[in-house]
Formats: C-alpha cells, sequence, structure tokens
C-alpha cells in the first residue's frame, strides 16, 4: 500500500494519464493532422515536432487560464462531480469514435490511400506558412474540437491531477498530453517522410483499439467517481 500511494508512482500514473488521454485527440483525423501531413511532404520530417511545438504554445495559455483564472481549490471543487461525470461521458464518447475510425482503417486500398494523400496535399497547398509552429499555433486556435476536448476531457484531467498532486499533479499530467502530441506527431511527420504505409490497414487499427481499452477504463473511472459525489 506504500507503494502505492508512494508520489513517485502517482505521478507516473498521472504522466501515463495524460499521454493516453491526449492520444484520443490526436489519433482522430483533423485540421492539425491534415497539415502535418502536406507540410511534412514539403518540408520533411521536422515538421511534426515544429507544429506540436506550436500547438502546445496555445495549450499552455489554456491550461494556465484553469489555473490562474478559475481559482483551482474554489471553482474545480464545488463542481467537481459534474466534472467528473461529463469528462467520463467525453471520454467514452471519443473512445467509440476512436474504434469507429480504426474500423474504417483497415478497408483503406493503395489507391484510397494515394487519393487521400493527394487530397491531404491539396488542401494544405491552399496555406503558404514560413514556420511549421505558426500553423500549430493556427490549427489549435482555430479547431473547431480544441475547446469541446479540453472543456469535457482535458478538465476532468487536470482536476484528477490537482485532487491528486496538487498543482505538481496539473504539471505531470500536462507532461503526459505534451508527451503524446510529440510521440503521435513526430512519428507521423517521419513516416511520411519515408514514404511509409504505416497508417494503412490493420497496424493502425491495432493501437487504435488498445489506445481506447484504456481510455474507456479512464471514462468509466470518471464518470462512477462523479456519480457518486452526487450520492
Amino acid at each position: 500500500m506504500d507503494l502505492l500511494s508512494s508520489p513517485v508512482i502517482i505521478g507516473a500514473f498521472l504522466v501515463g494519464m495524460g499521454f493516453f488521454t491526449g492520444l484520443t485527440g490526436a489519433l482522430i483525423p483533423g485540421p492539425m493532422l491534415a497539415y502535418v501531413v502536406s507540410d511534412t511532404l514539403k518540408k520533411g520530417a521536422l515538421s511534426g515536432p515544429l507544429t506540436v511545438l506550436g500547438h502546445i504554445s496555445v495549450e499552455i495559455l489554456l491550461i494556465a487560464a484553469f489555473v490562474l483564472g478559475l481559482g483551482l481549490t474554489s471553482y474545480f471543487l464545488q463542481f467537481k462531480s459534474l466534472i467528473y461525470v461529463i469528462g467520463g461521458i467525453a471520454l467514452i464518447v471519443m473512445s467509440l469514435l476512436v474504434i469507429k475510425g480504426a474500423n474504417g482503417a483497415k478497408s483503406w486500398s493503395k489507391r484510397g490511400e494515394t487519393d487521400r494523400y493527394q487530397e491531404v496535399r491539396l488542401r494544405g497547398a491552399k496555406y503558404t506558412y514560413n514556420s511549421s509552429i505558426f500553423g500549430g499555433v493556427l490549427f489549435t486556435a482555430f479547431n473547431p474540437s480544441f475547446i469541446p476536448w479540453w472543456a469535457t476531457i482535458g478538465y476532468p484531467l487536470v482536476l484528477q491531477g490537482f485532487e491528486w498532486l496538487a498543482l505538481t499533479g496539473i504539471v505531470l499530467v500536462t507532461i503526459g498530453h505534451f508527451l503524446s502530441d510529440f510521440a503521435w506527431y513526430s512519428f507521423v511527420s517521419y513516416s511520411f517522410s519515408k514514404g511509409k504505409n504505416f497508417f494503412v490497414g490493420r497496424r493502425y487499427e491495432i493501437i487504435m483499439l488498445v489506445i481506447t481499452f484504456f481510455v474507456i477504463i479512464l471514462g468509466v473511472f470518471f464518470f462512477v467517481k462523479g456519480a457518486i459525489g452526487f450520492f
């Protein structure tokens, strides 16, 4: 029991929780993924990491607003049951969307793959940025799913980190989340720069299903924890 209650173990779990949950948002195709692919085709493997730097610069501002502007000790804890219930439902729904995407991935053909690459290339050609970092800022700030994700999923994660290790817990969850973005988009950028076909078929499907299994468990945990708080 002492080992499980160790701050080191709890901290590692918070980092892992932030990492795997962050992957649910990254795995679902969206504007930033399209931008990273198109930018990689023009600039190479460094496009992914540089784009993520712009992405997390926007997220840092949002997290700072949670911590400084909303008042953690009063606002978070006052509505924590509702936050956990909403977050749990959102995680489960997000996981179902990822599973749906995984089932569709195995039906991609070589021709379909080429068509998708061409579509992304044409879409990316509409934008001429001097910096991949700026692209990350733009496709994060104007992504319509960005605020809803943080309001329903990111918010309970930050709250969980605060409940367990105060501000240190928030930092650890945030680090895990940022690592997921760096890992995923760096891998995407590297794969496309090398002409790999990793994102077609069974391998992509298995990765998505493994990650969603963890996230569904976390969603159920959040939902039950919030529901208990109402009684």
